[in-house]
């Protein structure tokens, strides 16, 4: 996505296209995994973007509460993306940190049971916690 159709994008969910604002989601836009906010700030400042962290964190909450972007909570700490039209859960080796995602979530079967039930489900979350292949290597645990 061009600068300008970044802008546009901004000013469509009513906000102010700063400069900071559209180099924090041109960082979101890059990747290829969700990021905690000091992980943007890290890439911001190796590419020699100075905006100071506090500034990253209000953004991406910003963010978050417009819609543009997805907040996770995993091993509770956040971590951001740019709002996909499907849903992400994580699974987050507890050895390397490795986050990968899930991609079939069965979980919409559970949401379609509550609905009958009268229970509306606003929103769900969820992580699995174990071993990589490439930590399980040698380690038979």
């Amino acid at each position: 996505m061009s600068e300008n159709n970044i802008k546009t994008l901004l000013n469509s969910h009513n906000l102010k296209a700063t400069w900071q604002r559209v180099e924090i989601f041109k960082v979101l836009q890059n990747s290829n995994e969700c990021l905690s906010a000091d992980q943007i700030y890290q890439k911001l400042s190796s590419n020699n973007i100075n905006i100071d962290l506090a500034t990253v964190y209000r953004v991406l909450d910003l963010f978050a509460e417009k819609g543009i972007a997805q907040k996770s909570i995993i091993n509770r700490k956040c971590f951001f993306e740019l709002k996909k039209i499907d849903h992400c859960h994580y699974f987050v080796c507890i050895k390397c940190h490795q986050k990968s995602n899930i991609v079939d979530c069965k979980i919409n079967l559970i949401e379609e049971e509550l609905s009958k039930k009268n229970f509306k489900v606003l929103s769900h979350n969820l992580e699995v916690y174990g071993i990589c292949n490439k930590c399980y290597g040698g380690d038979k645990r």
